[in-house]
């Protein structure tokens, strides 16, 4: 939810003063959470068309945690 000059989702919290590494480490978690929850959601689906969608998702989290991964690398490593 949003209240203010915060966005708490879960237990994870954004503030105006997050930095930029803070940020991504937390869409790091999101897009792993998400790639659990479309992983767990695939295994129990009978419908064909259903878990497919489910699998692709699953993919879609990980190349965004990929690009996530390198954003977070960058912001960390980079020199002054």
């Amino acid at each position: 939810f949003t209240k203010g000059s915060k966005i708490r989702i879960g237990g994870l919290m954004i503030t105006k003063d997050t930095t930029p590494a803070e940020a991504v480490k937390i869409a790091i978690e999101k897009e792993k959470n998400a790639h659990h929850f479309y992983t767990q959601a695939s295994k129990i689906m009978s419908n064909p068309a259903t878990k497919a969608m489910f699998e692709e998702l699953a993919e879609e989290e990980i190349m965004h945690l990929h690009k996530l991964e390198i954003l977070y690398e960058d912001e960390c490593f980079q020199e002054d």
